[in-house]
């Protein structure tokens, strides 16, 4: 009996697909909820081509997850890809159907002008797809022993409720790097049923919201939290902090702060040194060319009207990097992702191999430029955890 696939699901294969991540991602049931409930942007019936399956005799045998959202990078509206949920059935690993489906929903995110990938794990199979560990980003654990070197703010912390969405999707809007979302999609993941279950709080000043923070009290360590996403005033953030240790009793609160938000960075500075991290699990630039395009009016904010010169080609695994009649021969993809987004200063040793020395010296114009635009911010995923 021959595979069938990769494609997408059909109406009537929903609940076998997700009879197939249900029983492989235990993650959601352990929270009382199911992977349907849990990743709402994913699973539901107006995504179904881009649930890409593998089926052996009717049945979906290996699924890998997708989901398109446009985001705003300083100004550049872009598209970004997320994957997640890559699975195969036991009886069924280890002949390269995960890969196919990956390889074929990479093809299909490149058609549907897709800038870059991000993917929801850290494992070879990614590393075989060019993916690779990137961003710059650095992790703070706020505790009771340093939450004193905080900035106090007269602020209040009150816990958010359904009915005031609008002030907290205003506060998101001001963000000049963020994820679009509807005001369905920011309903359905904020609910209490999404896999990371936030408890969101509004940050209010003179009784005026000016901040939003949500929060997800780690499974098995319930004195423990994570900031999974926050926007608004950086200094109201830091203060509400040591209010959310006392309101939530935890012993410590984890924060990570992308390289590009300089305000929340300096705010924190007086905290003990950060852990440097990366945004959480691969990713790889798949429409370079096209990427480029609509980064055009942040070049030209932070280069000048020449900015139209700077241009990236791609031949095969190669890319060449040029500002006018400089260039630079990029020795493969995983190097023009590192090049855009910036390689983690540290990772753990277990993901040390996934690595490799990487560093551009180009003088002259094409050097200045690159020094100039490059890294790009860190998107970290937020409450679009796939």
């Amino acid at each position: 009996m021959d595979y069938e696939g990769p494609r997408g699901t059909r109406p009537s294969e929903f609940g076998k697909v997700m009879d197939l991540v249900d029983g492989i991602f235990l993650y959601a049931r352990l929270k009382g909820t199911t992977n349907e409930n849990a990743f709402p942007l994913l699973y539901n019936k107006k995504n179904l081509s881009n649930m890409r399956i593998m089926l052996y005799g009717g049945r979906p045998v290996s699924h890998v997850g997708v989901t398109e959202i446009d985001a705003l990078l300083f100004g550049c509206r872009i598209r970004i890809g997320m994957i997640g949920a890559v699975c195969t059935h036991p009886d069924h690993r280890r002949k390269g159907l995960a890969g196919k489906i990956l390889a074929d929903s990479m093809e299909r995110l490149h058609r549907d002008g897709v800038d870059f990938v991000i993917i929801s794990g850290i494992r070879t199979l990614y590393d075989r797809n060019n993916c690779v560990m990137a961003g710059v980003s650095y992790q703070y654990n706020i505790t009771g022993s340093n939450v004193d070197k905080l900035s106090a703010f007269p602020c209040e912390v009150t816990k958010f409720e359904m009915s005031r969405l609008d002030e907290l999707i205003a506060i998101h809007q001001c963000e000049s790097v963020r994820y679009f979302r509807s005001y369905e999609e920011f309903a359905a993941l904020l609910s209490e049923k999404a896999y990371r279950r936030p408890k969101t709080f509004l940050i209010e000043l003179g009784g005026r919201s000016i901040a939003y923070v949500c929060m997800e009290v780690l499974q098995g360590k319930e004195d423990s939290g994570l900031v999974v996403e926050y926007a608004g005033s950086r200094v109201a953030i830091a203060s509400a902090l040591p209010k959310l240790l006392d309101l939530l009793r935890l012993k410590s609160i984890t924060l990570s702060v992308p390289h590009h938000d300089f305000e929340l960075l300096a705010v924190l500075s007086h905290l003990r040194k950060p852990k440097s991290s990366h945004f959480g699990g691969t990713m790889r630039i798949i429409n370079p060319e096209g990427f480029m395009r609509k980064l055009k009016p942040y070049l030209v904010s932070r280069y000048g009207g020449q900015a139209g010169k700077l241009t990236v080609n791609r031949t095969g695994d190669k890319c060449v990097i040029s500002f006018g009649g400089e260039g630079h021969i990029l020795r493969d993809e995983k190097a023009l992702t590192w090049l855009f987004f910036g390689q983690p200063e540290e990772v753990e040793d277990k993901y040390a191999h996934y690595l490799r020395p990487f560093r551009i010296q180009h003088k002259g114009e094409l050097g200045r430029a690159l020094a100039l635009v490059f890294p790009l911010p860190t998107f970290l995923y937020g409450l679009n955890y796939t």
